[in-house]
C-alpha cells in the first residue's frame, strides 16, 4: 500500500458514520465522540452514563434487556448488577427530565429511551 493509499484508508476510518451518529433534529448523538446535544445544548455526562444513554439511542422507543445494557458498558465479565444500572439510570434521567428526554423502565426486562417526534 502507498502513503496515499494508508492516508486515504486513516482519513475514512476518521469520517463519521450513520452508525456513529444519531440525530433526529432534537437531540444529537455522537457515540465515538462521546458527545450529546439537545436543541443544540451540549449535555455533559460522565463516562459510564454516556456508554448507557449511547446504547439505548442506538435503539430509540425500543428495550434494550438489562444485561445486554450493561454488557454494553461493563463488558460480560462482570455480573449484573440491577441496582448499580438502577442507580446509573436514575441520576440520567435526571438530567435529561430538563430536556424532555424519557427513559422508561420495563420491570424485569429493560429499559428503553422514549424519542418523541418534535
Amino acid at each position: 500500500m502507498s502513503l496515499q493509499e494508508i492516508t486515504h484508508v486513516e482519513h475514512n476510518s476518521l469520517m463519521p458514520t450513520a452508525e456513529d451518529i444519531y440525530d433526529d433534529g432534537f437531540l444529537r448523538v455522537e457515540h465515538k465522540n462521546y458527545y450529546v446535544a439537545c436543541g443544540g445544548s451540549p449535555i455533559k455526562l460522565p463516562r459510564t452514563e454516556f456508554l448507557i444513554f449511547s446504547r439505548l439511542t442506538r435503539t430509540p422507543n425500543r428495550i434494550v434487556a438489562s444485561d445486554e445494557l450493561w454488557g454494553s458498558v461493563w463488558g460480560t465479565n462482570k455480573p449484573l448488577n440491577t441496582e448499580s444500572l438502577h442507580v446509573y439510570i436514575y441520576r440520567l434521567r435526571s438530567k435529561l427530565a430538563a430536556f424532555g428526554l424519557q427513559i422508561e423502565t420495563m420491570v424485569t426486562v429493560g429499559y428503553r429511551l422514549i424519542v418523541q417526534n418534535r
